[in-house]
């Protein structure tokens, strides 16, 4: 899960795997998006997806299920992978914009 690493449930089940903060010192004008690389379907209620689910922009902390971020004072991200009933891998995508 953004890391290269296949993760989720081959035998069924469902969960979220979290990145553990991804931090940037000085604080970075950013845009970031998770990319989808490989799902692996089990089943036919298979569901995956991949999100930014925390950021702090300017000192202010933004939870919830971000497709993507763009943030002028970015100093943290935590990307997360959800999956039901598969294996899936995801990357990062970072542009960072001066």
């Amino acid at each position: 899960m953004f890391d290269g690493q296949v993760r989720g449930f081959s035998g069924g089940g469902e969960g979220t795997f979290n990145t553990p903060p991804q931090t940037f010192n000085p604080p970075a004008n950013v845009l970031a998006i998770p990319i989808l690389q490989y799902i692996g379907e089990t089943s036919d209620q298979t569901s995956v997806q991949c999100f930014i689910s925390e950021f702090v922009d300017n000192g202010v902390k933004h939870q919830g299920k971000f497709m993507g971020v763009a943030a002028t004072k970015c100093t943290e991200i935590v990307w997360s992978l959800y999956c039901k009933n598969c294996v899936a891998r995801s990357a990062r995508l970072i542009l960072f914009m001066g």
